[in-house]
């Protein structure tokens, strides 16, 4: 898969070497054994480094961190971004099916003025919390792998508000 998420029927056009797509499973399985705790984590970190964030869920707006970090919509929506990430990790070897689910996601976020740009903010509070849940054992490679995913979903992303234009 290209950076805009086309593919040519040809799993070889992947940006992940087998290595980075065992670095992604490896690190994932850590996440996903708590997803409600991490998920939690993950936008708490999230709203931390990037407040304006927050003012996107209508739900969180003018709240404060601990409130939000109460707040029964975060449990809900933490999980939702964390099978969304699970449903692309479980496709990283059907391009076609993971360009797909990549797409929907991005046109349900589309109204929300949701693009590449807010995607790739994930990626500061996702690499920390995968540090702490690894113990500080993520490697470069980790980091890579994550970021080169986190570029395809952004980047599909745009493709999507684009259309909507």
């Amino acid at each position: 898969m290209t950076e805009n998420g086309s593919t040519n029927g040809s799993d070889s056009d992947s940006p992940l070497t087998k290595e980075e797509v065992n670095a992604i499973h490896e690190t994932w399985a850590l996440v996903w054994s708590d997803k409600k705790n991490n998920g939690i984590e993950f936008f708490v970190k999230f709203f931390t480094q990037f407040p304006e964030a927050q003012d996107k869920f209508k739900d969180f707006k003018g709240l404060t961190i601990e409130e939000v970090k109460a707040h029964k919509k975060l449990r809900a929506h933490a999980l939702s971004v964390f099978y969304a990430i699970k449903s692309y990790i479980d496709h990283l070897d059907d391009l076609e099916t993971l360009t797909e689910l990549i797409r929907k996601n991005a046109r349900n976020h589309v109204d929300r003025n949701v693009g590449g740009k807010e995607v790739k903010w994930l990626v500061p509070p996702f690499v920390e919390l995968l540090e702490e849940k690894t113990n500080g054992k993520v490697t470069e490679l980790h980091k890579t792998a994550w970021t080169k995913v986190f570029d395809v979903i952004a980047s599909i992303s745009d493709e999507e508000v684009e259309k909507a234009k």
